[in-house]
């Protein structure tokens, strides 16, 4: 994930059999210690797994992590496998790490949801704000893609202080936010490119506002 909202959007939800009368998941985990690469073919020899990388964490054998969802009730089913290296691997975390599953906070007339952050935790402002935030307005109940107003991101300033870059106004035609689900007419980089430095949520929040009411505006 590279954004907050890598933290709502773009997720899919088991879905029930249309009828289910006892809608829910049983959900497991396990791991297969030494599994095999394998060809399609029945009884073919095992792969050797040969890369030039160096740095390659893989093997001939690998641990495998199988994640289980199953509905008893309609009997949809369904099951992920994954291997477990150093960049792909099932880790324990919290709701406080990802930012996703906790309250949003109001600011400036806006709901603020917490998501991952886009700076590695280690240059994350550890005695201040913990998360970036997807911003929607006051009466959104979920993060949907038609409820996002806008993006705020913890940065770093010239000399290393804590900057909050900010993004406004979705626009499937605006210059910012390439290679994102949402693309933006307003940015604000925090450092005072796209308006005033930005050094708090609350400053951000405020140009996110201030920034949809000029829309609003030239659109009336």
């Amino acid at each position: 994930m590279i954004s907050a909202l890598d933290s709502y959007l773009g997720w899919e939800q088991p879905q029930h059999l249309p009828g289910c009368k006892r809608p829910a998941w049983d959900i497991g985990l396990r791991r297969e210690e030494s599994q095999y690469r394998h060809r399609s073919g029945f009884g073919e020899p095992p792969l050797k797994h040969a890369c030039p990388d160096e740095c390659c964490d893989h093997g001939n054998s690998f641990t495998e992590t199988i994640v289980r969802i199953v509905c008893k009730s309609c009997g949809v089913a369904r099951v992920i496998t994954g291997e477990d290296t150093d960049n792909t691997r099932d880790r324990d975390t919290s709701t406080s790490v990802l930012g996703y599953g906790l309250p949003p906070r109001t600011a400036a007339g806006l709901l603020l949801w917490p998501g991952q952050t886009w700076l590695p935790h280690e240059l994350h402002d550890r005695d201040g704000e913990q998360h970036d935030y997807v911003v929607t307005g006051p009466k959104a109940r979920h993060v949907t893609e038609d409820a996002v107003v806008g993006q705020i991101t913890q940065s770093r300033g010239k000399h290393g202080g804590v900057v909050w870059s900010a993004l406004a106004v979705p626009d499937p035609e605006g210059q910012y936010g390439f290679a994102q689900r949402i693309r933006w007419r307003e940015a604000n980089d925090g450092r005072g490119r796209g308006g005033s430095p930005l050094r708090s949520v609350t400053a951000a929040a405020r140009w996110i506002s201030n920034r949809l009411a000029e829309a609003q505006g030239g659109a009336a």
